[in-house]
C-alpha cells in the first residue's frame, strides 16, 4: 500500500513539473511572438504598380483643386505628370484664388481639394463653425524664409536677431554687422499664407504693427521690393522656398542664413535649416474611399507622386530614388 501511495506521489509530481514546464515555454514563445510583431517593418514596399493603378483611374477624373499662390508650381507638377509636358506649359494653366480664397472656396464646395500652407487658427474655426471635419495631409517640405537685397553685407542673422527686428527692438543694420542704415521690415498681409506662417514663428513676441506702406498684398511684391525698387538695399521681408526660388528671378533677392544655415533643398531635406514647414493636401474627411480627393492624394504620396513633386522644386515628404 505505502508502496502505491508513493509511486502515486511520483508521478503527480511528474504532471506538475510537465505542466509547469508546458506553461513557462507556451509563455516564452508568445512573448517571442509579441517581440517579433513589435519589430520595426524594414520591408521596401515597391509602389510602382499601386501608382500606375492611381494613375488609371485619375486620367480624365482630376478633382477640382485650388490653392495658395506657393503651391501653383505644386499642381503644376501633377498636371506635367499626367500630360507629359513641361513644368513651365503646366503653370500656364494653372490659377489659384491665394491661400484664404481657396480655403473658403473648399469650405463652400467650390474645390474638393486644396493644396496650402499651415492653416490659421481663423481658418480653423471657420471649418467647425460649418460642421466640416477636415483631413490635412502634408505632402512636400516646405522651408519659411526671410530674404534681403544681395548688396547687403549681413548673410546671417539668428533667429533672436529677426524676431528683434520685427518687434522694433533692432532698427539698424549696423546693430547686426551691416551698413548704418535703418532697416526697412515689410510684412504681408492679414490673408496671406506667409503672415501666417510670420505669426507662428513670432509666437510669444509682439509683431509690430506695420504702416500700409509696409503690407504688401502678393508674394511677387515682397520679392520686387527686396530686389532693388524703392531703396530695396536695406529691406528685409519674407516668403516660402519654393516659391522664391522656383518663380522668382533670384538675381534680386538674397536667402538670409538663419542661425548660420542657408535655406536650400539639401539643408531642408536633411533638416539642418531651422524654420522647416509643409505644404498640406486639405480635404473635407467626409470624401468616401476610393473617390478622385483619395485618389489623388494617395497618389502624391506614392514614390511616383512624389517624384512629381520633386520634379516641379519641392522637397518630397518621402525619400525617392
Amino acid at each position: 500500500m505505502k508502496k502505491a501511495v508513493i509511486v502515486l506521489a511520483v508521478i503527480l509530481v511528474l504532471i506538475l513539473i510537465g505542466g509547469v514546464g508546458y506553461i513557462v515555454w507556451d509563455n516564452a514563445q508568445r512573448n517571442i511572438g509579441q517581440a517579433e510583431n513589435n519589430k520595426p517593418n524594414e520591408t521596401i514596399v515597391n509602389d510602382t504598380a499601386k501608382a500606375a493603378e492611381l494613375r488609371e483611374k485619375l486620367k480624365g477624373n482630376f478633382p477640382k483643386m485650388d490653392g495658395s499662390t506657393s503651391t501653383i508650381p505644386l499642381e503644376a507638377g501633377i498636371v506635367a505628370a499626367f500630360e507629359g509636358i513641361s513644368q513651365e506649359e503646366a503653370e500656364a494653366k494653372i490659377k489659384h484664388s491665394t491661400t484664404y480664397g481657396s480655403f473658403e472656396n473648399l469650405l463652400e464646395g467650390k474645390c474638393e481639394l486644396v493644396f496650402v500652407p499651415l492653416l490659421s487658427d481663423e481658418q480653423k474655426k471657420a471649418a467647425e463653425d460649418k460642421g466640416i471635419e477636415l483631413e490635412i495631409v502634408p505632402i512636400t517640405k516646405e522651408a519659411f524664409v526671410f530674404v534681403i537685397n544681395p548688396d547687403n553685407t549681413v548673410d546671417t542673422l539668428t533667429q533672436e536677431q529677426i524676431r528683434k527686428i520685427y518687434t522694433g527692438e533692432i532698427k539698424n543694420w549696423k546693430e547686426l554687422g551691416g551698413d548704418d542704415a535703418e532697416i526697412v521690415a515689410y510684412q504681408r498681409d492679414e490673408t496671406s499664407g506667409s503672415q501666417n506662417n510670420m505669426k507662428v514663428f513670432m509666437k510669444g513676441y509682439n509683431l509690430i504693427k506695420a504702416k500700409q506702406e509696409f503690407i504688401l498684398e502678393s508674394m511677387n511684391s515682397i520679392l520686387d521690393v527686396i530686389a532693388g525698387y524703392d531703396n530695396g538695399k536695406y529691406s528685409i521681408g519674407y516668403s516660402v522656398h519654393a516659391y522664391a526660388r522656383n518663380m522668382y528671378n533670384l538675381a534680386g533677392i538674397k536667402f538670409v542664413k538663419v542661425d548660420g544655415v542657408e535655406p536650400s533643398y539639401k539643408t531642408i531635406e536633411d533638416g539642418t535649416y531651422p524654420l522647416i514647414d509643409y505644404k498640406y493636401a486639405i480635404f473635407n474627411k467626409k470624401e468616401a474611399e476610393g473617390s478622385n480627393v483619395r485618389n489623388m492624394v494617395e497618389w502624391l504620396l506614392t514614390s511616383e507622386g512624389q517624384k512629381a513633386m520633386s520634379n516641379a522644386g519641392y522637397v518630397p515628404v518621402k525619400a525617392t530614388k
